[in-house]
């Protein structure tokens, strides 16, 4: 009895045995005729496929989408909602010395009381010096270019004040110390006449009437006029000829007093080294 024939219809190959067939024994040739080939039957095959397989496709890139943004905000939650880090010092390390990585970020909610630095130059504050290395010579000329660049042309009156009052000294300097011969005078009685101690209501009542007094507010240039107000007796205006005058009246008076102190300290040595001993004994020569 002959065998049975197989009556169930024939499974089409699918598109990437085809390919695999095909480019079967070529791709451990070289050549790009040959990689040109393999690229065309890949996108051949790809073409060819059928509209329940494109749906797959199209099915998982959309899984492989949906999965990649769920770890994407996965991630953000994990960043927003990280646990707080604690900075940590080393034993035996002052943290004044260290600086605050919160403060460095711009979000230190601490303040005065964090027990970090706040002071974004303590890293170059605290780190060792060469001493092999002579810095002082850098430092000079840093200064000396500042000084160049700090033209008195491009100050505004809180600069000339400021430079005006460090030249007459601080006025201001407080302390929170109290003198103790102040509190024995204040104890016994022994005041100077016509002092009057002040209560903290009192000075600070005082600071706020100075603080609406016109004078507050007064520029120099009013305050140098004021100042000329005052002033009586008889006054020589300055114009360009009184000016020219007194300079060279003050340049003339210099100049003889340095050659009275050159006179007087001359020495033997001295007139020896400028040769005027030549010329004073040709004369008594003549």
């Amino acid at each position: 009895m002959p065998p049975k024939k197989d009556t169930a219809p024939k499974v089409k190959a699918s598109a990437a045995k085809v390919v695999q067939d095909k480019t079967f024994g070529m791709k451990n040739k070289k050549g790009s005729s040959a990689k040109k080939q393999i690229a065309q039957l890949t996108s051949q095959a790809a073409s060819a496929k059928t509209p329940e397989q494109k749906r797959k496709d199209a099915e998982k890139a959309q899984r492989e989408k949906e999965k990649e943004a769920s770890e994407q905000a996965k991630r953000e939650t994990a960043e927003l909602f990280k646990p707080v880090q604690v900075q940590k010092v080393p034993f035996g390390v002052d943290p004044k010395t260290v600086l605050c990585q919160f403060f460095k970020q711009g979000h230190c909610e601490k303040g005065k009381k964090c027990k970090f630095s706040h002071d974004l130059a303590v890293e170059r504050k605290g780190e060792k010096k060469n001493l092999y290395q002579d810095t002082r010579e850098g430092e000079k000329e840093a200064e000396e270019e500042a000084r160049k660049k700090d033209d008195m042309a491009d100050w505004d009156e809180a600069k000339l004040r400021q430079v005006v009052t460090s030249k007459h000294g601080n006025p201001k300097t407080t302390t929170d110390k109290v003198c103790k011969f102040f509190i024995e005078a204040v104890e016994n009685g022994n005041l100077p006449p016509g002092f009057i101690l002040k209560t903290k209501e009192q000075r600070a009542a005082e600071k706020a009437l100075m603080d609406k007094s016109p004078l507050k507010t007064l520029t120099l240039e009013d305050f140098l006029e004021s100042e000329r107000h005052k002033l009586t007796g008889t006054l020589t205006p300055v114009t360009e000829e009184s000016f020219a005058l007194w300079k060279k009246q003050r340049t003339d008076k210099k100049q003889a007093e340095e050659e009275a102190r050159m006179a007087k300290e001359a020495t033997g040595r001295a007139m020896f080294e400028q040769g005027d001993w030549g010329s004073d004994s040709e004369d008594e020569e003549d």
